[in-house]
């Protein structure tokens, strides 16, 4: 699947550097952005965590060369967090992280299909069941290296990490949008220490 995903990129990619001398940059991202950005998230529950460490970074490198061309930037340039801000785009692994995360909200507000409420679980504190001592999922016990990929496992994991304060956005739009600011910030602080 992955394969599949990094060639229907590349072949879109290399489609808009053919064209690239008639594009002005805003188009470009436009493009970006209705052709590539897609495929990064189509299915990504089932098919990213699957991925070896070297497809995650084929994945990567797909979307670098993305930004490379949106922004003009030489193919030996390293896009770094700066890159991605400007691009208002996510890492392909935190974008991942945003669609967990929004999978367990639509659960939350009911507004999930129905195979999600035997995926995920509330984790009641007590006999207290108010709004406040929910907002936190139960993540199953996995031993194997295959349960712990599993969306019941992963989407909890991701979800309990979230600050209150997001958790409790009742709107999806906004929900999304805090997420994303918070995965930036993290992502700024790890290219700023270097990791």
């Amino acid at each position: 699947m992955a394969l599949k995903v990094i060639g229907k990129i590349n072949t879109r990619l290399r489609f808009l550097y053919r064209n690239r001398n008639v594009l002005s940059e805003a188009l470009k991202r436009m493009l970006c952005n209705a052709l590539i950005q897609p495929h990064f998230d189509y299915a990504s529950t089932v098919w990213y965590p699957n991925l070896t460490m070297k497809l995650k970074k084929k994945i990567q490198t797909a979307q670098n060369k993305c930004i490379r061309f949106c922004l003009q930037l030489n193919n030996r340039t390293s896009v770094d967090f700066k890159h991605f801000k400007t691009m208002n785009w996510l890492k392909t692994s935190d974008r991942f992280k945003q669609t967990l995360n929004s999978s367990a909200f639509k659960f939350f507000h009911k507004s999930c299909p129905t195979f999600m409420n035997e995926i995920y679980d509330i984790a009641h504190q007590g006999n207290i069941s108010t709004r406040q001592s929910y907002c936190k999922l139960r993540q199953p016990l996995r031993r194997t290296n295959l349960g712990q990929k599993s969306l019941s496992y992963m989407g909890p994991g991701e979800w309990n990490k979230l600050p209150p304060s997001i958790k409790q956005i009742e709107n999806i739009n906004t929900f999304k949008h805090k997420v994303k600011q918070h995965l930036f910030n993290q992502m700024e602080t790890k290219d700023s220490l270097g990791y």
